[in-house]
């Protein structure tokens, strides 16, 4: 028999909570970049090839939002620059991050190769 917190994880799943806030092509990328320190917006552009500066805008928007980065804006030599890092909270999601590379490559040797 399942108790009712059971079920409640079972309709209200953490994991999928989880999965929502960093799932996107590109967000993850973003959060590994911002562990070593704060990034231009341009700075994030350039190491991630291939994403668009309207997609990588929604996804820092959607990691803005969910409190997990923010943006800053810095003055320096006169001239304004916007960058971002993890908030404190934030960096509360790092270890799990972690966790969740070290299975994934884990896992990617594991399955086996298609033809």
């Amino acid at each position: 028999m399942t108790s009712s917190n059971d079920h409640n994880k079972l309709f209200d799943c953490p994991v999928l909570e989880a999965l929502k806030v960093i799932s996107g092509k590109w967000k993850t990328r973003v959060l590994w970049l911002l562990r070593e320190r704060p990034r231009h917006f341009s700075d994030l552009k350039r190491e991630l090839p291939g994403v668009s500066a309207k997609v990588l805008t929604e996804q820092i928007q959607q990691l803005e939002h969910a409190q997990i980065i923010h943006r800053r804006e810095v003055f320096r030599g006169g001239v304004r620059h916007v960058e971002y890092d993890y908030t404190e909270y934030g960096r509360t999601l790092v270890p799990a991050l972690d966790q969740l590379g070290d299975w994934g490559a884990n896992h990617s040797k594991r399955r086996p190769h298609r033809p």
